[in-house]
């Protein structure tokens, strides 16, 4: 499991100064570590289009944020994703667990968009990346380059545990 401390201190590394979103159990540690820190502002949304509303905002200030959402989630932004952020060219991390695969894969609710995220990002072409506790260094450089390459969001996916 990536600490959420090493994951936090690479988001300032970064310049991320805000983070905004809806609690997912994937993220419990992360909140949590964010609850308990000065650098990073955490602005709890109560839908994850309101998240990227708040992101947008904090884009538009010229500084950096990023959005906590769970997959089913994702499928709400459309909206705020498409005539906002990226109409406006507003980069932002989209961090987004992957519910709906093994062992959670039990709960109807998620299992039809845990088939279909990689496809659903596809759809609002959002470049997105697979956060792993071997690779989480290079896939955050990697996706980080491209949101400033393209000045857009883009995503990482994480599976159960990995954060």
């Amino acid at each position: 499991m990536i600490a959420s401390s090493d994951f936090l201190a690479t988001l300032k590394c970064h310049d991320f100064t805000f983070g905004s979103g809806v609690p997912c159990s994937y993220f419990a540690r992360l909140i949590d570590a964010l609850a308990n820190q000065q650098e990073i502002s955490y602005i709890p949304a109560t839908r994850e289009d309101e998240a990227v509303g708040i992101a947008s905002g904090v884009a538009f200030g010229g500084k950096r944020a990023f959005v906590i959402m769970q997959n089913s989630g994702f499928a709400t932004i459309g909206d705020a994703l498409t005539s906002l952020a990226q109409l406006y060219k507003l980069p932002m991390l989209l961090i987004v667990s992957w519910r709906g695969l093994e062992p959670d894969r039990d709960f109807p609710e998620h299992s039809i968009m845990g088939n279909i995220t990689e496809e659903t990002l596809d759809a609002y072409q959002v470049p997105y990346w697979i956060l792993s506790e071997e690779e989480w260094q290079d896939v955050m450089k990697e996706s980080l380059s491209k949101m400033n390459e393209t000045s857009r969001p883009v995503a990482l996916l994480v599976k159960q545990g990995v954060l």
